[in-house]
């Protein structure tokens, strides 16, 4: 299963160097969007240490299982338009956008995908390890979490791509995003960024239907299942990517 994260870990990894090697743009470029990164998922880390579990028991009582699916979803989604898309309009307004091309635009969008991939990927791969070292650590954990823990690593070894193409397809989410947002900054239309939030929001909105529906984190075949929605996401923001211009 270590397999797994260590894909993720080389996407982040080779999506930089492949631009950079490409296109030489700046190195700043890619790392102005791993900080961007960082800072839209810190508050996001706060709601979860804060509201989220509240507000699902809330919508869990009051409204049951639909009701409960239907509002996490416009939450989740919402947050993730508000920071991701928020922070990444506040830098290219505070930039010269005029000066930018598309690559360093890009640049900064695989930056910004790339981070997400590495910083994910680090965790499990240090977990991954201390639990091969030494695999009494595992009895040592709560029961509850001892079961799911066994469930991910007792899943079979062809699962481990899905969470590769995950991040891979994400990756162009995040480019796709980026290049609307810059050109609703550079030609001042609030439209493209508007199609961002929007596009963002739809998509992770989707992910505690697709959780509770595939349960991904312990279902081989849910995983792979809940990969088809992120692919058909990825292959719009594709199809987007060809199409923006940019001076």
């Amino acid at each position: 299963m270590i397999l797994g994260p260590v894909g993720m870990l080389l996407v982040g990894l080779l999506s930089i160097a492949v631009w950079w090697s490409k296109k030489r743009v700046k190195i700043s470029y890619f790392l102005f969007g791993g900080l961007i990164w960082i800072s839209a998922v810190i508050p996001k880390l706060v709601m979860d240490m804060t509201i989220t579990s509240p507000l699902s028991f809330w919508a869990n009582t009051t409204f049951g299982l639909t009701g409960l699916l239907a509002m996490m979803g416009v939450y989740v989604g919402l947050r993730t338009s508000a920071f991701e898309c928020g922070f990444s309009y506040l830098f290219f307004s505070k930039s010269k956008p005029r000066e930018m091309s598309s690559d360093e635009v890009i640049a900064f969008g695989i930056g910004f995908g790339a981070s997400e991939a590495i910083l994910l990927a680090i965790p499990s791969i240090v977990q991954m390890v201390m639990f091969i070292l030494n695999p009494s650590i595992l009895e040592a954990l709560p029961p509850q979490m001892k079961q799911a823990t066994e469930a991910q690593l007792n899943m079979p070894t062809w699962v481990v791509l899905a969470p590769v193409m995950e991040r891979a397809f994400v990756l162009l989410v995040h480019i796709f995003a980026s290049l609307l947002i810059f050109r609703s900054v550079s030609d001042g239309k609030l439209a493209p960024f508007l199609g961002a939030f929007v596009y963002k929001g739809v998509l992770d909105g989707a992910i505690p239907y697709l959780q509770w529906i595939f349960k991904p984190s312990i279902s081989p075949e849910g995983a792979y299942f809940a990969e088809v929605w992120v692919a058909l996401m990825a292959t719009i923001a594709l199809a987007g990517i060809r199409r923006i211009k940019i001076h």
